[in-house]
C-alpha cells in the first residue's frame, strides 16, 4: 500500500553520551531511511522505537512532566513509583528526530515504555502513540488526560492504513475478552 516502516533504536537517544560516534551514525541512517521513502513517494512514512518522543508535546522541556506512574501492589516496595519525565526522550536529542520527522513528513510515530496508552501530537499534527504492555501497566497520575480517552491495561494496538496519509489505530485490551478483528 506504499507505507514505509522504520524500526528504530532509539534507546540511544534517550543518552548517547556512551556512544557518540553511534548515535551520529544512526542520526544519518535514520535521515537516509526518511528521505528514502520521501523520494519513493511513499503514502505513510511510520517510525517504531522503544521510548516516546514525547507525553504531551514535542516541546515539552526535561523537567515540565512533575507526574509520577504508580507501579501495581506485589511490584517493588510499596509506593513505588517513576518520574514519568524518564519514560521519555530528553529534548535535545528529540528535537534532532522531530526536525527530521517534519522535514520528511513522518505520518505517526508509535512506541511503548511508558507501560501505558498515551495518545499525543505534534505541534504541526503528528500523532505520537504509546501502547500499553502486554505485562504489568503502570498509572500515570494524568493517565486519563494522556490517554485519550482510550482504555488502561495490557493490550496491543491494531493499525488500519488506508489511503495517502490516513490510517486507524484501535487499543486492544488482552484481558479477558474475545477478540474479533
Amino acid at each position: 500500500n506504499g507505507s514505509f516502516n522504520i524500526s528504530l533504536n532509539n534507546c540511544l537517544f534517550s543518552d548517547p553520551s556512551g556512544a557518540p560516534d553511534l548515535f551520529q551514525e544512526q542520526l544519518i541512517w535514520l535521515e537516509e531511511k526518511l528521505a528514502y521513502a520521501k523520494a519513493n513517494d511513499a503514502t505513510h512514512i511510520f517510525v517504531y522505537g522503544h521510548y516516546p518522543w514525547f507525553l504531551k508535546h514535542e516541546n515539552e522541556t526535561d523537567d515540565e512532566i512533575e507526574t509520577f506512574s504508580s507501579a501495581p501492589d506485589g511490584w517493588g516496595p510499596q509506593g513505588t513509583r517513576f518520574p514519568d519525565g524518564y519514560f521519555t526522550i530528553p529534548k535535545e536529542e528529540r528535537q534532532m528526530a522531530m526536525i527530521l520527522f517534519k522535514k520528511y513528513g513522518v505520518t505517526a510515530c508509535f512506541s511503548g515504555h511508558f507501560h501505558q496508552n498515551v495518545v499525543a501530537q505534534t505541534s504541526w499534527g503528528m500523532p505520537m502513540i504509546v501502547t500499553g504492555p502486554l505485562s504489568m501497566t503502570l498509572k500515570s497520575e494524568m493517565s486519563d488526560e494522556l490517554s485519550g480517552g482510550e482504555p488502561t491495561g495490557c493490550g496491543m494496538r491494531v493499525v488500519d492504513v488506508g489511503d495517502s496519509g490516513h490510517f486507524e489505530h484501535t487499543f486492544v485490551p488482552l484481558e479477558g475478552e474475545e477478540f474479533k478483528f
